[in-house]
């Protein structure tokens, strides 16, 4: 994938891949509730709070109650989380697998979206097994997001809906709606300070990506389940999260 040409606007005011979760079918009859989940880029201080300004469904219960911010405390910088005055934040950072300091002993140019996805999988099961009880647990509607939204958002999201049996073609196809967004993420990522990535890989996403870790995960004994078992994940989470997360297909009722 060759570098992504983004012009240099003025600062970009609205979230470029902010989207509910809401709607995608499983294998078994079921579909996710709208206005339950929601994934997104990293939220910035003067984001509009009205759903429809936001490009989200006018009736999508916006602001979240909680927010799952992966984002490490060196992306942070310590700075206030911009919903923290009306949402629980849990900081959940994922990522330090792949901090320059742990990945110098590999060059640059091996270092696609492939590579980074199963490097931070292998390590990053506790933390995903937390946000599955956060998921679970949390009464109102809960926001994850990373800075752009796409790496470590699409891993923990594409586990979830694997968790929820939701077909892999559409797990995939969900996780893929970021490249739509790209040229508008960037834009604003690039506003607010993230550098550019050392790989042209790693400005969009690649179906390959997540389907390689999905099939690490399967692999697991006992699958999805078996692997965030392992992980630490209470198997009553598992209940909850399903009951949380999904109704009966009206469409197939």
């Amino acid at each position: 994938m060759g570098t992504v040409a983004v012009s240099s606007p003025a600062r970009p005011t609205l979230p470029a891949n902010l989207r509910d979760v809401g709607g995608i079918r499983t294998a078994d009859g079921f579909v996710l509730r709208d206005g339950v989940l929601y994934r997104g880029d990293a939220p910035q201080p003067g984001d509009p709070r009205s759903a429809h300004r936001l490009g989200l469904e006018p009736t999508a219960t916006w602001p979240p109650s909680a927010v799952v911010d992966l984002r490490s405390e060196s992306e942070t910088r310590g700075r206030r989380h911009p919903l923290a005055d009306v949402a629980r934040v849990h900081r959940v950072a994922l990522g330090d697998s792949l901090a320059p300091d742990r990945v110098a002993d590999v060059a640059a140019s091996d270092r696609d979206l492939t590579w980074a996805y199963r490097r931070l999988a292998a390590e990053a099961g506790p933390e995903i097994a937390r946000i599955v009880g956060l998921l679970a647990r949390e009464p109102g509607p809960l926001l994850v997001h990373c800075a752009a939204g796409k790496d470590r958002t699409g891993l923990v999201i594409g586990t979830v809906l694997a968790a929820l049996d939701v077909p892999r073609d559409r797990i995939v196809a969900d996780y893929l709606r970021t490249n739509d967004v790209l040229d508008a993420l960037w834009a604003r990522l690039r506003a607010s300070g993230v550098p550019d990535p050392d790989h042209d890989s790693l400005f969009g996403v690649e179906a390959a990506a997540l389907e390689a870790v999905l099939d690490d995960i399967e692999a697991h004994d006992g699958g999805v389940h078996g692997f965030l078992r392992a992980a630490g994940t209470d198997p009553d989470d598992l209940r909850r999260l399903a009951e949380r997360l999904l109704v009966p297909d009206a469409a197939i009722a």
